[in-house]
């Protein structure tokens, strides 16, 4: 565990940094919060820089001015169907990342600005390089069946996630940073990482947005829907593949509100499962529905005008990663004709577009200060189809090319892939669209599935809280979910170093240096980071989480209409 030597040294760093104007102090909370400082302490670290120590939360994401909570009723909800076994360990797509979090808890979770806050875990703390970390519990903390939470049963979790022949979801993230064995009880109630390497934001790693970490009891033997056990807010009434699951309260959670009430406020959660997102929106117009946890814009514009509807917004940072397959022609050894790509894209355009220009910009790299406070500002790439011209020369292409861009049905993809294709046309690039089912697209093995093979893809992304989240999980060689294949040693040490290190002007400048090779030589393309949308009955408060896939109703509730 760090000594108190250490956190008061990091405690002064961070303040220092503040002063210096090197830091927000939006990115204090966030930095102080991953290092496992409590609130209180982060606000005395915001006091000691002078001024109020407050954080504000947007008014849509707090529900400013909502009445006093109800209890009781029944909210019905609609998601799109999981399009995997309803298994913690395997899920990977929104409909079954949403209905497990139900259910299941994680040790860490995210408020609705994708900051850390205390879950299973209460505290957690490195060493002074974090390559160890220690985590204390949450202790009288019950699974459904009545066993005790315990030390025991997150070493179980996480070795099972990091087991390669688990089938594991969460090796995206882990894979190179937390190995079998890794994990150890020290007592009940305190569980210590040993890492494979220094990484600095390793909280991520097993917070909610690693969809899969949450924690199972030591005696998980698969089959979670025969079996679902967790320690969340609800227990499992039904459950019918691609129809519908319906969720009730548990009546001894552990979760209190502020004032001391029993959660979760509702006594059920009537989830329908539908994946045509116009059917969706024609039940939430209807009255059939109180919630749709993520709205896709494109087709729900007549939602915004709906007297009886409130969307709310929230900032996120999910993508449509637009991946140049490295294994495979006409991409591999042809930064030309990949930075081609890019010049042609009218990024604001594209925004406009698909998102009514509510989302922010995105240059081809993770390290973006107006999505990720404390981020380098990278360079902008605005359309400019002489420079994407002389590209395709450089490229040895200069009266043009083919190239095939595979996408599946799903949210506004055909819509973005239909705006490459008519913004490449002008440089001489000509781009055929191969549109696939959802399963279809993520079907098979990963040496075969059409999102990890195809030559170019469209692969979408929920939020993710930090930009090392994103790249580590698809921009390293020992990516798990690498759509393009990327193996550039300078981005790989850089990025190393990067996390390994808690000094943040020394992040800066790796950050910096990270996201010039990225962009440089344009592995995958980011166009934008998506504004997340969420609409409910005006009568519906307290849904919690920063849209995408994050979606806790543990304190939500109805009025009455």
């Amino acid at each position: 565990m760090a000594s108190d030597q250490y956190r008061r040294d990091y405690a002064h760093h961070l303040i220092e940094q503040v002063n210096k104007g090197h830091m927000t102090r939006r990115q204090l909370l966030v930095r102080a919060s991953v290092f496992g400082f409590s609130a209180s302490a982060a606000g005395s670290l915001l006091a000691a820089c002078g001024g109020s120590s407050s954080s504000s939360t947007s008014p849509a994401a707090s529900a400013s001015g909502a009445p006093a909570p109800v209890m009781g009723g029944t909210l019905k909800a609609i998601l799109p169907p999981s399009i995997t076994d309803l298994d913690p360990v395997t899920i990977y797509d929104q409909g079954g990342i949403v209905l497990i979090s139900q259910f299941c808890e994680y040790l860490i979770d995210l408020d609705n600005k994708n900051g850390l806050k205390p879950k299973l875990a209460l505290s957690w703390s490195p060493n002074t390089d974090a390559s160890v970390w220690t985590f204390k519990l949450r202790e009288g903390v019950m699974f459904s069946d009545g066993s005790p939470f315990e030390a025991e049963d997150v070493v179980a979790t996480l070795e099972r996630l990091v087991d390669p022949k688990s089938g594991s979801a969460a090796l995206a993230a882990l894979a190179g940073i937390l190995s079998p064995g890794g994990t150890k009880a020290v007592d009940a109630a305190t569980v210590e990482f040993t890492l494979d390497k220094p990484f600095a934001d390793f909280p991520y790693l097993v917070c909610a947005s690693s969809y899969n970490t949450v924690m199972l009891p030591r005696t998980y033997k698969g089959d979670w829907v025969k079996n679902p056990v967790g320690t969340g807010p609800w227990t499992l009434k039904e459950y019918v593949a691609k129809q519908k699951c319906t969720a009730v309260k548990k009546p001894d959670y552990w979760g209190k509100d502020d004032a001391g009430n029993q959660l979760p406020y509702l006594d059920q959660v009537d989830w329908i499962l539908v994946q045509d997102e116009s059917a969706a929106n024609l039940q939430l117009q209807s009255g059939a529905i109180d919630l749709q946890q993520q709205t896709v814009f494109q087709g729900s514009q007549a939602l915004f005008a709906d007297p009886n509807l409130r969307v709310d917004i929230y900032p996120g940072s999910g993508i449509r990663e637009v991946a140049f397959n490295m294994q495979k022609a006409p991409w591999k050894d042809n930064k030309p004709l990949r930075q081609a790509v890019a010049y042609c894209l009218d990024r604001d355009a594209i925004n406009k577009a698909l998102y009514d220009g509510r989302s922010n910009l995105g240059y081809d790299t993770f390290w973006e200060p107006t999505v990720f406070p404390g981020s380098p500002t990278p360079s902008p790439r605005a359309q400019d189809y002489d420079k994407a011209k002389q590209l395709l020369t450089d490229a040895g292409l200069a009266n043009g090319t083919d190239i095939t861009l595979t996408f599946s049905k799903y949210l506004e993809n055909p819509q973005f892939a239909q705006l490459i294709q008519a913004q490449c046309e002008p440089a001489g690039i000509k781009v055929k669209l191969e549109q696939l089912s959802y399963d279809a697209y993520y079907a098979g093995e990963s040496n075969v599935t059409p999102w990890l093979n195809a030559a170019m893809t469209i692969t979408e992304w929920g939020s993710r809280p930090t930009p090392g989240v994103f790249a580590q999980a698809m921009l390293l060689p020992t990516s798990t979910w690498s759509s393009s294949h990327w193996d550039n040693k300078d981005f790989t040490d850089t990025f190393n170093q990067y996390m390994a290190t808690s000094d943040e002007a020394s992040r800066t400048d790796l950050a910096t240096k990270a996201s010039g090779i990225q962009q440089d030589d344009t592995p995958i393309l980011l166009a934008f980071y998506i504004t997340q949308l969420r609409t409910q009955k005006k009568n519906v408060f307290g849904v919690q989480g920063p849209g995408s896939f994050y979606c806790d109703l543990s304190m939500a509730y109805m009025t009455t209409a």
